[in-house]
């Protein structure tokens, strides 16, 4: 199939095609409709009755053509499965069933695919409390036992996370990718956007420190911690298609390619070049008339074409449902209709070469709005 959509581009390409040229509706035969749900959203249903919430869930989603969720299963170094690398989440520790499984079970009864959406490197966010990390967090441990020489593995500055640089944590996180894979009958293990959470020096100056130490020419900070970021993209490619071919991998980005590349070191020209991700998915969280040119919603679009036109790699465009009635400013004004721009941004996407499907952000506010 990969192959089929690479030459049926190329054609179009030859034709005379330019990005945002319309495309006929059996190249968009296996277009894809998903919806992301939160771990927010997720413990909300668990506060209450969840099979039922969930089975709802799904009904909504049928109701709305939703092919496919993409569920917060891992989000801050903790699941919601019984893990023998990461704590059981609190919400789902609560249930006397298996929550992933059960989510499975119900998306697969009514022919839906669920993807594992993970966040490989966040722990915490809302501060850098060790003591509040939960027993049997990989971080906590690291942090808290005799051994100094582990604790390279955690970056602490302005939050707690998994060190991109520590190939051991490289491997716990790969480690985790195998157990669902091994465990469960997911449909695609799926990143976000949380990369590298910051540009400070400070981050990860001890491994960086080691490396040029180590290294004959090394490799510029920037450079060094997008090599960090390939590694991991493309080990977990690996790792998954080792277990099973069939089980797609996909990221999620920021909006913008350079800010992806110089901030969050996230090299979305490597990974689709080297055929590493089966979808990437950008999140074009933006309208029409957004003041910024580079940021509209078309001109982002042309440039994530471009960016994956001669690839195997499927584009997914991440839609900002949660922005309709949004107050906040530049977006106010544009999106009081904001159903408006959504069904626009919806026809475009079903309508332009190389983009295979769109994803609504989130499951709540697809049921409100759409």
């Amino acid at each position: 199939m990969r192959k089929l959509l690479c030459v049926m581009l190329i054609l179009l390409l030859l034709a005379g095609c330019s990005p945002t040229d319309t495309v006929s509706d059996d190249v968009k035969q296996d277009y894809i409709t998903g919806v992301w749900v939160s771990y927010s959203e997720l413990d909300i249903m668990l506060s209450g009755d969840f099979k039922s919430e969930f089975g709802a869930a799904v009904q909504n989603c049928l109701s709305r053509g939703v092919t496919d969720m993409f569920v917060h299963i891992r989000p801050f170094c903790d699941s919601y499965y019984p893990s023998e690398i990461f704590p059981l989440r609190s919400s789902a520790a609560t249930q006397n069933f298996d929550v992933l499984e059960y989510m499975i079970g119900v998306c697969h009864q009514n022919g839906i695919k669920l993807h594992a959406w993970l966040n490989p490197y966040r722990v915490r966010t809302a501060d850098c409390d060790i003591s509040a990390l939960p027993d049997g967090s990989p971080a906590k441990r690291w942090l808290s036992d005799e051994t100094a020489d582990n604790d390279i593995n955690v970056s602490i500055v302005s939050g707690i996370y998994l060190n991109p640089a520590s190939s051991e944590a490289r491997a716990l996180i790969l480690d985790g990718i195998r157990e669902i894979i091994d465990n469960y009958a997911v449909d695609g293990i799926h990143f976000d956007d949380y990369f590298y959470p910051t540009v400070d020096e400070s981050f990860d100056k001890m491994s960086y420190t080691a490396y040029c130490t180590d290294t004959q020419k090394p490799l510029d900070l920037d450079d060094w911690r997008r090599a960090n970021v390939n590694a991991l993209v493309s080990c977990a490619y690996t790792a998954i298609k080792f277990k099973n071919k069939d089980i797609v991998f996909s990221v999620s980005p920021s909006a913008s390619i350079d800010e992806n590349y110089n901030k969050h070191y996230a090299d979305i020209a490597a990974w689709v070049s080297s055929d590493c991700v089966d979808y990437i998915i950008p999140q074009l969280y933006f309208g029409f008339d957004y003041p910024d040119s580079d940021y509209k919603f078309n001109n982002l679009l042309g440039t994530w074409q471009k960016e994956i036109s001669e690839t195997d790699t499927k584009l997914l465009i991440g839609l900002a449902t949660y922005k309709i009635n949004t107050q906040n400013k530049p977006d106010s004004a544009e999106w009081a209709n904001g159903r408006d721009v959504i069904k626009q941004q919806i026809e475009i996407c079903k309508e332009s070469s190389g983009v295979a499907g769109h994803i609504y952000f989130s499951y709540s506010s697809m049921c409100q709005y759409m």
